[in-house]
Order: C-alpha cells, then structure tokens, then sequence
C-alpha cells in the first residue's frame, strides 16, 4: 500500500507533493470548522427553545461548558455601557460584528485552498508538457517510455486537483449554510434579549 502510495506520487511529480500537503491541510480545517459550527448551532437552538418557554431566560456565560453565539455575545458586552435598550441593542450589534471572524475561522482559507487545488492540478499539466516537450526536443518521439511519464504526471495531477477540490468546496458550502442558520437563530435570540430590557447578567 505505501509502495503503491509512493509509486503514485513519484509518477505526479513534485507538484503532487504540493497537493497532497494542501489537502490535509484543507482537511484538517474543515473538521475543525465542522466541530465547532455544528456545537454552536446545537447550543443555538437549545438557547432558542429555552427562550421561546421562557422569556426572562438568561444564556449561561459558564467558561466550563460550550457557549452559544447569544452567550459569547452578551458575555463581551460592556456592562458599564448598557443605560437602556438604545445601548443594549448597539451593544449586540457590535459584538456581533466582532464575533463573525471567530465564527467564521478558517471557512475563508478553505475557500480559497478549494479554488487553489484544480490551479495546483493545471501546474502539474503545464510542468508534465514541459518535460513532454523537452523529451521530444532532447531524443525526438523515439523514446514513448520517457514522453509517457510526462503525460501521466500531467493527468495525474490535473485528477489529483480536482478529486481534491470538489469535496472541500462542497464541504466548505455545507458548512457556510450550517452556520448562517445558526446565525438567523442567534438574531431571533438577540431579540429575546433586547424585549427583555439591558439587564442581562445572571
């Protein structure tokens, strides 16, 4: 199996090397997100309901277990700051605003590794012509062993890329879906807090 592993990479060249890191590295972070999105949306619609059977419901701001987008939130808002609603509201807003990045985390740079992969799949092509092109000019089209190993590095890499990317963007959709629910929960949440009035610690 890792004979075969490394057969397959020796045959893509080094820009299959290039591939193969980057995907792991896509994949790493998609579980990551995958992680994290799928517990803040849990603790999204907890917080919902419990809301929605009680309207005086405070979100617990307990480091020691798992908070919701509503309880980030109203834990980052400045105390001192809230005199009413007006304030309460502009408080909301701009924690939301400041949480966005930490929610969104690396969903950008899985964005763009997707993009990146079938890009790295066309530079493997273009290197395996190059020596397709170098073998023909070197020893002429009387050596088909040497112009195959150009034309399999270009096919492999192209396949490689492709193979790669279309499961991280199609992950990488999911997951920007999950979280924008999560998000349309959190604002019916910051609703609930804001008809509650600024009072908003337990």
């Amino acid at each position: 199996m890792f004979t075969d592993f490394m057969d397959l990479m020796s045959r893509g060249g080094p820009v299959m090397w290039v591939i193969f890191f980057t995907a792991w590295v896509a994949i790493i972070m998609l579980i990551e997100r995958m992680l994290r999105i799928r517990s803040w949306h849990k603790q999204a619609i907890i917080d919902q309901q419990l809301f929605d059977e009680n309207k005086l419901y405070k979100p617990s701001l307990d480091n020691g277990s798992p908070l919701s987008p509503i309880a980030l939130l109203l834990k980052g808002i400045q105390q001192t700051e809230v005199k009413g609603k007006k304030e309460l509201a502009e408080q909301l807003n701009i924690q939301l605003a400041e949480l966005m990045p930490r929610l969104e985390g690396t969903l950008p740079t899985i964005a763009i590794i997707g993009s990146l992969l079938p890009m790295l799949g066309l530079l493997g092509t273009v290197t395996g012509m190059i020596n397709v092109f170098e073998v023909i000019a070197l020893q002429g089209t009387g050596d088909p062993q040497e112009m195959a190993n150009g034309i399999s590095q270009a096919l492999l890499t192209t396949a490689s890329g492709l193979i790669i990317a279309i499961p991280v963007i199609f992950s990488h959709h999911l997951l920007v879906r999950k979280l924008r629910h999560a998000l349309a929960i959190t604002e019916q949440s910051m609703h609930a807090v804001y008809n509650q009035g600024p009072e908003i610690k337990e």
